[in-house]
């Protein structure tokens, strides 16, 4: 199946690949890192953190869980490296490493997508996120990077990690940080 789908002949397949190599940006940690540094500066100005702690607690304990299922559970490696002599190669020049599940692009997108879905109380914002990591997923597909079944459990895990963490622990990571933010607030 995803032998068909990555060899599949359409028209314009080199402005798809092109959209996929784009798009994709959004999910990769250098844009949720941005994301978070204008947070913190909007924070800074508006004396406002709350978004900005739950986006930082939330990726902290995230990140934990995710690294444990792709690195110690899992360890499956990306379709470039698993299908190399079927012709699939890699076609996202951003990636630094091999493993491929779960999707780390569809997880966090869609973990992020609950996090803002919750801090501004918009089911609206829930589905809009949820459409986007569809794309996410596709591309991720597309370029060769991940197997449908490793986007298919990113949108999982994403679900998963963020009833984790806004139904159990974000209290505490709010807890925390503004000790944390209190502690430091002289210097």
């Amino acid at each position: 199946m995803f032998l068909d789908l990555y060899e599949s002949k359409f028209s314009h397949k080199k402005l798809v690949i092109t959209f996929a190599k784009i798009y994709s940006f959004f999910g990769n940690i250098y844009f949720w890192g941005l994301v978070w540094l204008v947070l913190g500066v909007y924070g800074f100005f508006t004396k406002d953190y709350l978004l900005f702690i739950l986006i930082t607690g939330g990726f902290q304990q995230s990140i934990i869980l995710h690294i444990i299922v792709r690195y110690i559970i899992v360890k499956r490696n990306r379709p470039f490296i698993t299908l190399k002599e079927r012709g699939v190669i890699q076609k996202d020049d951003l990636i630094g490493e091999n493993k491929s599940f779960p999707s780390g692009h569809v997880t966090f997108f869609v973990f992020f997508g609950c996090i803002f879905a919750f801090h501004f109380n918009s089911w609206l914002l829930f589905g809009i996120f949820l459409l986007l990591g569809i794309i996410m997923a596709l591309t991720r597909v597309i370029l060769g990077v991940h197997f449908p079944i490793d986007v298919i459990f990113g949108f999982i895990f994403g679900i998963v990690f963020a009833l984790l963490y806004l139904g159990l622990t974000y209290e505490y990571w709010l807890d925390f940080y503004y000790w944390l933010g209190r502690t430091f607030s002289p210097f």
